[in-house]
């Protein structure tokens, strides 16, 4: 569990970097958050990847602006084509950036909701800056992660904002460069 941990800061700090650097995560998103009754809606996504379909509950209620922004960024057709970029066998996958750099994003940050979700296999969260360089512990723009194991030295330092629901076979398949076809995130009626 040490190695994760060394490999997770690692990684968090390679993103302070970016933030320090290119003022990547100082604009706010470029969307209004929607009415809470309309996020309620915003309960499953799916991830079809070049390996098979991942289906995630979203939990609009823990985390509004996540939730709204996979949605924003799925519907723009963002995701689509791009890579899970980092990957570390047995702990943990990483998508969301738009060019082969693999610290760059939509240009903006959300801000951090930590709940009451644990790190658990199949989390879906967002990615964030380290704190030295991110006071408010905002969260990545467009980039997300998936857990393949439990993770409770996560708990309360990310936002878990969906729990996989089916295609646990396919997440344990995935690896480094394998590539999203699409994001879909339903409205339920």
């Amino acid at each position: 569990m040490g190695m994760i941990k060394t490999l997770t800061h690692l990684f968090v700090a390679g993103l302070s970097f970016l933030a320090l650097t290119s003022g990547a995560f100082a604009k706010d998103p470029p969307f209004d958050l929607p009415a809470r009754e309309d996020l309620r809606k915003l309960r499953s996504a799916i991830v079809s990847t070049s390996r098979g379909d991942l289906y995630f509950e979203l939990f609009p209620e823990d985390a509004p602006w996540h939730v709204a922004n996979f949605k924003y960024l799925a519907d723009k057709g963002f995701y689509q084509g791009l890579r899970f970029h980092f990957f570390y066998e047995g702990y943990i996958l990483q998508a969301g950036a738009p060019t082969n750099d693999p610290d760059s994003g939509p240009g903006y940050s959300l801000p951090a909701e930590f709940n009451s979700r644990k790190h658990r296999f199949g989390s879906l969260g967002m990615a964030r800056v380290k704190d030295g360089s991110n006071p408010e512990r905002q969260s990545h723009g467009s980039q997300f992660h998936l857990l393949l194991q439990d993770a409770p030295h996560m708990d309360g330092r990310y936002t878990v904002f969906g729990q996989l629901v089916r295609g646990q076979d396919v997440l344990r398949q995935l690896k480094q460069w394998d590539r999203i076809r699409d994001i879909k995130v339903f409205v339920r009626e």
